[in-house]
């Protein structure tokens, strides 16, 4: 401790201030948003760019006025990017420029187009009024914002896929990789797609609501079944190649189309609808237990509740003009309408209907647009209990200032705000920055006991990081340790979405091996069992699902890989275990190596 003295004493007590400067993104995004924001001030009023108008007034020209108003849907577009907006910018600042992006186009919010029956017969009369507003409203901001999201998720993931099947089972996996299974107590409070994914947990439904829309975005149709008896159940029916493929994030595994092969690791091929019904049996081994049959077990197409996912903002008009005025480099599907028409030829109802199911059956799915309704408008205990969830964001909140009496005390002057890095890295992570986000993960962990200090300090030896530590006020040692507990488990998926598989599998062993907060344990293992697997170590992948009690939400799913598992993992045994004569090819010492 008096080393820290040491250094402070001398140098009149002043910290150095740990403020970054703005680096290159941000300043490119901060200069398209001045751009578009003085463009659209020069619309009303600039005198040298405007000529005559017959009668006698000014009138601005056609070409220069369009070229005015793609400026300013440019910079709209640029305020909505999920780096920026909520960070740099407002929604409300965004919303206000949307509407003045209209009515640069001569529009009138006067004309109200009505709404088409395929909605007025499926919604609630206040989601029906919704869609029908002209003007733009706070959650099409969130829209806006979440669908290049999705996009720009989209084009990482499945890179280099070769077929359909191939990018929904990326996605489908990406999902339950990144949004690690909790319960409906435990996932009570409101939260849209965006908040679900940057936390990191969610329910089944949750996980379905993303996997849907990041398949919109590359064009790929899917629904939610459900049926209640003999017990709850959800898949989510992806539309591919005339059929139905079935996928269940509750299990967070696709419906396997055949019995699991040494070499077919967890990823085996998503079985459609039609072959479920030609072979039952794919339904019934996913039974839990002799009394707890699969939900969808001996049901027919008839017997399933059908509903489309979506929100009004993707219906409504007003994104229409939007969707239409976007240029081929802005690849975003904004506005996605059930109805059929001359502008989209087969509607979102329609394409569903060629699937092979009854149109007056197919519902609107309530749970999209029920949660954004609550997030938009959480309680004070809710706000109470989102401000715990996220605080850890936060991090790091560095130590500003470390003052030092002659006497020899110290007080430590910490930023009144923290850095948000880990909120970036999150971030960054889901959006496919791998190696980025694992970087800054790494400090992240670094800092759970000592934040940033100032310069001048220079290195902390354990003894003193302890005494730092021990200064530190307790709601930001608990953000530094909760940030850290993240950072361990987030930087296992980075390393694993950049191929290090066993590095990944062995980071999460190390995750569970370590003192401290294991917030993430149950997606730990689940997602350790995964990949020991696809490793080819299938006996250890048995032994780490065996581990998973029946009050983990990972546990059917457990049981079903182990179903699948167990008789090759029981031929996975070492050569020398067996009865048979050992022969000079059996004799590798890998007890797992004929399974890769």
């Amino acid at each position: 401790m008096q080393m820290l003295v040491n250094r402070v004493c001398g140098r009149e007590a002043r910290g150095v201030r740990m403020g970054g400067s703005v680096n290159g993104d941000a300043r490119t995004v901060l200069g398209r948003m001045l751009v578009g924001l003085m463009v659209l001030g020069m619309a009303w009023g600039c005198s040298s760019e405007v000529s005559s108008g017959p009668t006698g007034g000014t009138a601005e020209t056609s070409a220069k006025r369009k070229r005015r108003r793609s400026d300013v849907l440019d910079t709209l577009i640029e305020m909505s990017q999920p780096e920026t907006l909520v960070i740099r910018t407002r929604r409300e600042t965004v919303v206000s420029l949307l509407n003045d992006w209209v009515e640069m186009g001569g529009e009138s919010f006067e004309v109200v187009e009505p709404v088409n029956a395929e909605y007025t017969g499926r919604l609630e009369k206040d989601r029906v009024e919704r869609i029908k507003s002209p003007r733009f409203a706070i959650r099409d901001v969130t829209h806006i914002r979440d669908a290049q999201w999705y996009a720009k998720i989209g084009k990482a993931i499945v890179a280099g896929s070769k077929s359909d099947r191939e990018r929904v089972g990326r996605l489908f996996y990406y999902v339950t990789r990144n949004i690690v299974l909790r319960t409906d107590d435990e996932t009570k409070l409101p939260l849209a797609p965006f908040g679900i994914a940057m936390l990191g947990e969610g329910n089944a439904r949750d996980r379905a609501w993303l996997f849907v829309n990041l398949l919109r975005q590359l064009r790929i149709d899917a629904v939610v079944l459900q049926v209640d008896e003999p017990s709850s159940g959800l898949l989510v029916g992806v539309l591919l190649d005339g059929g139905i493929c079935l996928y269940d994030p509750a299990l967070g595994l696709p419906i396997f189309a055949k019995k699991a092969e040494a070499t077919s690791g967890v990823t085996g091929r998503a079985a459609t609808w039609a072959e479920v019904t030609r072979n039952p049996k794919l339904f019934a081994v996913l039974a839990t237990a002799k009394d707890s049959p699969y939900p969808f077990a001996g049901k027919s197409l008839s017997d399933v509740r059908v509903s489309l996912v979506g929100a009004s903002s993707f219906w409504a008009p007003r994104m229409r003009r939007l969707q239409l005025a976007l240029t081929g480099e802005q690849d975003l599907l904004l506005w996605d309408p059930l109805e059929s028409s001359e502008i989209v030829p087969q509607g979102g109802l329609a394409r569903v209907v060629a699937g092979g199911f009854d149109k007056e059956k197919i519902a609107i799915w309530d749970y999209p647009e029920r949660r954004r309704d609550g997030n938009a408008s959480f309680n004070t205990q809710q706000l109470q209990t989102f401000a715990l969830r996220q605080r850890a964001f936060e991090s790091p909140i560095p130590v500003e200032r470390v003052i030092a009496n002659d006497a020899g005390d110290i007080q430590l002057q910490l930023a009144t705000k923290g850095q948000f890095r880990h909120r970036m890295s999150r971030n960054r992570q889901l959006l496919g920055e791998w190696k980025t986000s694992v970087t800054t993960f790494l400090k992240i962990r670094m800092w759970r006991d000592v934040p940033p200090l100032p310069k001048q300090i220079g290195f902390v030896g354990r003894r003193e990081q302890a005494a730092v530590k021990a200064m530190m006020p307790t709601r930001v040692r608990l953000v530094h340790e909760e940030a850290a507990d993240d950072a361990a488990f987030w930087a296992a998926v980075c390393q694993y979405e950049q191929g290090e598989v066993e590095s990944a599998a062995d980071a999460l062993k190390e995750y569970m091996a370590r003192s401290g907060l294991h917030e993430w344990e149950s997606g730990a293992v689940w997602l350790e069992g995964l990949w020991r697997a696809e490793l080819g170590q299938v006996a250890r992948a048995v032994e780490i699902l065996e581990s998973i009690t029946d009050e983990d939400p990972h546990w059917a799913g457990a049981q079903v890989l182990l179903g699948r598992w167990k008789p090759v993992a029981r031929n996975s045994v070492k050569p020398a275990a067996r009865p048979a004569p050992k022969s000079k090819d059996s004799q590798r010492g890998d007890g797992d190596a004929d399974t890769r």
